[in-house]
């Protein structure tokens, strides 16, 4: 009935596989969990390979590194359930019904999509407050808003997909670069007639990442989602509209010149970043620094 897929790489996830296999068990229905390691450091794979003990679990380390979209399309494709899973290793489950309540949204030739949770407190780490800060406020949003703000826009580290649509259309791995993956399998998705629905059913994302780290991420992610609207998806309007920062800097740019933003960039950059690495992270300072960065990757 589901099987469970969580790529490791470099986390230890004993404590959320112990939480899947009791609420499966309570489902008193047939379940797997899929552990696979990515290329981990051999300490956290010591760690890891415990959960080899457990009944539910197939645990397995790749010889060498996939990537985000080759192990989730690998596990999906040597998953022997109706119902896939798919849960970033960096995550705990915040509700005692999480899996019960995805089976009972579960339609067949459908997505879910479950959201994404923060704890309410800041972090101690002030390194690491412009990741909390940020998911809080643009990622930790209810299913309603998530429906009408996000559209067929996906995110990876939390959904369910009937596998017979998996197989059929999965991640594209020649995008190997992080980010926006799960952007473009959301679209792929949409535009062959597959519905997706968001429900309230969260996971909380403990991987807070300090600054200069996640800063690094978001500048890969937006090279990333150029290349994937200029090479991959042929500037469609679609995916233009759907993806809320295209749509932001296409009707920005329509009033102020891309040239601007690209002189912002080159003279604030390090003004910028030392906001966003220090104790008060502005999220109009992490706006204007993507748009300015989007803009001079866009002009080469």
């Amino acid at each position: 009935m589901l099987s469970i897929n969580i790529p490791v790489y470099n986390i230890e996830v004993a404590d959320l596989v112990a939480e899947l296999i009791e609420q499966g068990n309570a489902l008193k229905l047939p379940f797997e969990i899929r552990v696979y390691d990515d290329g981990s450091q051999e300490a956290v794979k010591e760690k890891n390979r415990k959960l080899k003990a457990e009944p539910a679990v197939v645990y397995v380390e790749l010889p060498e590194n996939l990537g985000r979209s080759g192990i989730r399309n690998r596990m999906g494709g040597e998953s022997k359930y109706k119902y896939l899973l798919f849960i970033d290793a960096d995550s705990a489950i915040v509700s005692g019904n999480y899996l019960k309540n995805y089976l009972d949204a579960a339609k067949p030739g459908e997505v879910l999509c479950g959201g994404t949770a923060y704890r309410s407190d800041k972090p101690s780490e002030p390194e690491k407050l412009l990741r909390w800060t940020y998911g809080i406020n643009r990622e930790a949003i209810s299913a309603t808003h998530r429906k009408s703000a996000k559209g067929f826009i996906i995110t990876s580290n939390n959904f369910l997909i009937d596998k017979e649509v998996f197989e059929r259309i999965h991640f594209r791995e020649e995008l190997k670069a992080y980010g926006h993956e799960d952007t473009l399998l959301g679209y792929d998705l949409h535009r062959n007639n597959i519905v997706i629905r968001h429900i309230d059913n969260p996971l909380e994302h403990t991987g807070l990442e300090d600054a200069a780290t996640f800063l690094a991420k978001t500048k890969t992610a937006l090279e990333n989602l150029k290349n994937i609207a200029a090479g991959m998806v042929d500037n469609d309007d679609v995916f233009t509209e759907q993806v809320a920062f295209l749509r932001k800097y296409g009707n920005i740019t329509n009033y102020v010149p891309g040239a601007l933003f690209r002189f912002i960039y080159k003279t604030a950059n390090r003004l910028m970043e030392r906001n966003l690495k220090g104790k008060n992270p502005l999220l109009f300072v992490f706006d204007l620094y993507k748009l300015s960065y989007f803009a001079q990757i866009k002009n080469r």
